[in-house]
């Protein structure tokens, strides 16, 4: 994941090898112009909007790839691209589609992009929203592109991970060069509520009060990787919860075999949530469970 993994990840030559081949086997990819101007979609929602683009990419077959975004041509750390849809990690597939959802024309689209992306919308390595539970969630919900109805769904079944956040650590860790980007910054604890796993794969009522078209971050809570990363993290994972004919699906871009033990395909995919706690979260202790965020459902105009 992340976005918030993709920066400590260690991509393997069969790994990046795989992407490449999936990149040159993936459908053409489509233009934001194409993408904006298909009149029976600005009828729908923002939150329907997130449904219609996440199976577009979906059904494209769009592949997986490590670190696709940055700060662009000119970019002090990154110079990866601003945007693209032919490839995503799984937080820049949330990004993107949502980006696509809040917006009518391009120029509007590349606005809300760096406002998603970025606190402030300041596009600048610093100000990227790295972390998911104090920087991406509080960032986007101060705009009012999302909000969390983690307790609103679960109630009494709500559920709180607490992590100390060492910025400061995790730059540092990154060498030598980034040091200096996180010097004096101190620790945050950040307080995220959650629906475990277990009750959402005992109880099938929990798991139909979740809104389609939401958007899941997976919660680790004190998840060590202090020694990987310079600090403790509390987010692996992001993506959609979609239903269809009643079954809840995450869509999600995924790295494959490597992070959800599934297949080796490597790109956006679909899995019942029920399935793929019990095939991948169940034997894994540090995944907990689910944050959900809902999308407006509002149209544009």
């Amino acid at each position: 994941m992340k976005s918030f993994i993709r920066y400590i990840a260690v991509v393997s030559f069969a790994v990046l090898a795989t992407t490449q081949m999936a990149l040159a086997q993936a459908a053409q990819a489509p233009t934001l112009e194409s993408l904006l101007t298909i009149p029976s979609v600005k009828k729908l929602s923002v939150r329907e909007r997130a449904i219609h683009y996440a199976y577009t990419f979906l059904n494209n077959k769009t592949p997986y790839v490590v670190e696709p975004l940055g700060e662009g041509p000119q970019g002090d750390i990154s110079q990866a691209p601003l945007y693209r849809f032919d490839g995503f990690d799984c937080t820049t597939f949330v990004e993107t589609v949502m980006a696509l959802s809040f917006s009518s024309s391009p120029a509007e689209f590349k606005a809300r992009i760096n406002q998603i992306r970025y606190k402030n919308g300041s596009v600048n390595y610093v100000m990227r929203n790295h972390f998911t539970s104090v920087d991406w969630i509080p960032n986007n919900q101060a705009y009012g592109f999302v909000k969390d109805i983690t307790m609103a769904v679960g109630g009494q079944y709500t559920r709180w991970s607490q992590t100390w956040i060492d910025k400061a650590g995790w730059y540092a860790k990154k060498g030598e060069e980034y040091a200096e980007l996180g010097a004096g910054i101190p620790q945050v604890l950040a307080q995220l509520p959650y629906l475990s796993k277990e009750d959402l794969i005992n109880n099938p009522a929990l798991v139909d009060r979740i809104p389609s078209g939401s958007i899941f971050s997976l919660v680790r809570p004190n998840w060590d990787l202090v020694k990987a990363a310079g600090t403790r993290m509390d987010v692996s994972h992001q993506g959609f919860f979609i239903r269809e004919d009643g079954v809840l699906y995450m869509v999600h871009a995924s790295n494959g075999a490597g992070r959800d033990g599934s297949d080796n395909y490597m790109g956006v995919k679909k899995e019942a949530l029920t399935s793929y706690i019990s095939r991948v979260m169940l034997s894994k202790e540090t995944m907990a469970g689910f944050n959900i965020l809902a999308l407006p459902n509002r149209t544009l105009n």
